[in-house]
């Protein structure tokens, strides 16, 4: 399976606002896709994460 950057984001998104309800597996694919945002996004793109996605700018093209 692949997922394009935005997939990814839409995902990681989705998990952190019901970050409270998540077991151990979906505990571990936040982390993941957290892990592989970090790659490509600074700090700062991190925090307005939401805010990029919401907007729809394509943050993964300008990078790889």
């Amino acid at each position: 399976m692949n997922i394009d950057g935005n997939e990814l984001i839409a995902i990681y998104l989705l998990l952190q606002d019901n970050e409270k309800k998540l077991d151990n597996i979906q505990q571990s694919i936040k982390y993941k896709a957290e892990k592989e945002i970090f790659k490509y996004l600074s700090i700062e793109e991190m925090e307005s994460i939401g805010e990029l996605y919401a907007k729809k700018v394509d943050v993964f093209r300008k990078k790889m």
